[in-house]
């Protein structure tokens, strides 16, 4: 049992030690973001904190920077087909989850979700002899496909919930009203799980466009997305550009949430 005093403590003093612990969680995950972002406008090339004197310079050095809007050019690209992809995939699984019973089905739900709990180095590496051996190699559409692989998981695990919430009598009604699967399907069920989709899209893409392991290990010498070149950027010269590629990332992330709260119904899609 637990003593007495050890519940009063609790009791007392929980809340505020609960408090201490969360704001202890969030400042040790934002005070470093804070500094990358003020060190993105130093003005010395040397990484020094804190910075004597700030400058936009380095912003315009990015924007200046061929290479580097290059490489946020392939990540688009990337990442846009990558989720285009999942969404589709992602979705197909989830109705048949959702929708039907066979065997295997708890299996293939343990398959989808394997690329969460394997170390990224482990799949980088079987995606590198995978391509190998079915001979196509590394390059633009490796990493592509290595990046659906990494995103199917989030992505299903958001849609999937959503389509088990969804009311079947719904769909019944319009298959009794005429419609067949595909057209019960696009006009009553995707409108009903459109949040679900949504939200599973965009986290995707964030995933997507910050993925490094996978896409270092199946790009070619042709193929550098944003977070390569930032990892190139570190290895052969650490200025206060890389900080600014860095808040470039924060502000794709913090923008995509923003979409998802606005285009989509969080409360619906959460607490349903």
């Amino acid at each position: 049992m637990i003593p007495a005093t050890v519940e009063r403590f609790v009791d007392r003093h929980g809340r505020r030690i609960g408090l201490a612990l969360m704001w202890s969680v969030l400042a040790l995950l934002w005070i470093p973001i804070a500094i990358v972002t003020l060190m993105s406008f130093a003005a010395d090339r040397a990484l020094a904190f804190p910075p004597d004197e700030l400058t936009l310079y380095w912003y315009g050095e990015f924007l200046r920077n061929d290479s580097a809007i290059e490489a946020v050019v392939t990540s688009v690209q990337v990442s846009v087909i990558a989720t285009l992809i999942t969404v589709v995939l992602a979705t197909i699984l989830a109705y048949a989850v959702a929708k039907y019973e066979f065997p295997g089905k708890g299996v293939l739900q343990l398959v989808v979700t394997l690329p969460i709990v394997v170390p990224l180095v482990v799949v980088g590496v079987a995606l590198v002899l995978f391509f190998g051996f079915i001979n196509v190699g590394t390059g633009f559409w490796s990493v592509v496909v290595s990046h659906v692989i990494r995103t199917i998981p989030f992505a299903a695990l958001i849609i999937i919930p959503t389509m088990l919430r969804f009311d079947e009598n719904l769909e019944e009604a319009a298959k009794d009203l005429g419609a067949d699967e595909l057209d019960a399907f696009l006009n009553v069920r995707l409108p009903n799980i459109l949040p679900g989709v949504v939200a599973g899209g965009l986290l995707a893409f964030t995933i997507s466009f910050n993925e490094f392991v996978y896409t270092y290990f199946v790009r070619d010498t042709a193929t550098e997305t944003l977070p390569i070149y930032l990892w190139n950027q570190i290895r052969f010269e650490a200025s206060p550009e890389v900080n600014v590629i860095s808040v470039v990332f924060l502000l794709v992330a913090i923008g995509m949430i923003a979409l998802a709260i606005a285009i989509t119904n969080v409360r619906r899609i959460t607490l349903q």
